[in-house]
């Protein structure tokens, strides 16, 4: 296996530096952040956990130069682009559904934020009764690996098997670089911290509470999983790691990250996936796009505009 295709994305600073990879600089100053829509009945928190900061070196298919020019246009006064790192609490009746748990310790401090935004905001974990992984990278299961272990000890944990199947298997870690092996422990670990309240989902469509239906978006990894949220004539869909720089991606979209397992399968799903966005209107949020993490696509040229969700008044 070749370095590069097997970026099956650890989610780990020390990975990322041992690549030599920009993770750019500690700065974990006034991230503690929220959002709150309504879609129908149900009510959506978009959870800020911070972000991460990441250099052209991370893509493939871009340029240097190309990547500089875009965050330019973007008013992105930075060399790296600040990656988002969003979770998202759906509220469904008496239901409270946690949609990935953000990065814990793992990324450093520019990150793992999301316990401070939930106190923030009045939410507990022990009332959170189900957890959903989108997939099983570091960013997305971090948050419930501490010392002090998983925070949401009620909660049932919903995830792909493929995902599962992948991230334990002890022959594909075997495979993979020294540099990504900790990112199957890390798996392993999530997945323990649910202890018997695992339960994997199986391919294509699955209702995992009403009005909240899996979609199958598979490259990134091979369970990786979006959202659908319908109540009441309206929708959102919670496309998860579609894309991780949209700066650059929405401009561009054939690029890919190296986190992708199959780039090929991860670019076909993106294109597939932002021409349906866009085609339908659909209202649309992302795992690593900046707060208030929702918002539409149109086309533009090759490649798409985004235009961030309207405030909801009242």
């Amino acid at each position: 296996m070749e370095r590069r295709d097997f970026l099956i994305g650890t989610g780990m600073t020390s990975a990322l530096a041992a690549l030599g990879w920009s993770v750019g600089p500690a700065d974990a100053e006034g991230l503690v952040a929220a959002r709150r829509y309504r879609v129908g009945a149900a009510t959506v928190h978009v959870l800020s956990d911070g972000y991460i900061p990441l250099g052209p070196e991370m893509l493939n298919g871009v340029t240097p130069e190309e990547f500089a020019s875009l965050l330019e246009a973007a008013h992105i006064s930075s060399d790296l682009h600040p990656t988002a790192v969003n979770a998202f609490l759906v509220e469904i009746g008496e239901s409270k559904i946690m949609i990935d748990a953000g990065a814990g310790d793992i990324l450093g401090p520019t990150a793992g934020k999301l316990p401070e935004v939930m106190n923030a905001i009045g939410i507990d974990p022990a009332d959170i009764d189900t957890v959903i992984f989108t997939h099983l990278h570091g960013d997305h299961i971090g948050g419930v690996v501490s010392p002090s272990g998983n925070p949401f000890i009620n909660a049932a944990l919903r995830v792909a098997s493929a995902d599962v199947d992948f991230w334990t298997n002890a022959d594909i870690q075997a495979q993979a670089p020294d540099a990504f092996k900790p990112s199957f422990d890390l798996a392993r670990a999530a997945l323990g911290g649910f202890g018997d309240r695992v339960d994997a989902f199986g391919s294509g469509e699955v209702s995992l509470a009403p009005g909240l239906t899996t979609v199958p978006l598979p490259g990134h990894t091979v369970g990786h999983t979006g959202l659908m949220l319908e109540s009441e004539g309206e929708a959102l869909f919670i496309t998860a790691d579609i894309f991780h720089v949209p700066a650059v991606q929405l401009s561009m979209p054939g690029v890919t990250i190296g986190f992708d397992t199959d780039q090929e399968l991860a670019r076909q799903t993106r294109l597939r996936t932002l021409d349906m966005i866009a085609t339908d209107r659909m209202m649309m949020g992302g795992s690593h796009v900046a707060l208030p993490g929702l918002g539409h696509l149109d086309t533009a040229g090759d490649g798409y505009r985004w235009t961030t969700a309207r405030h909801q008044y009242g």
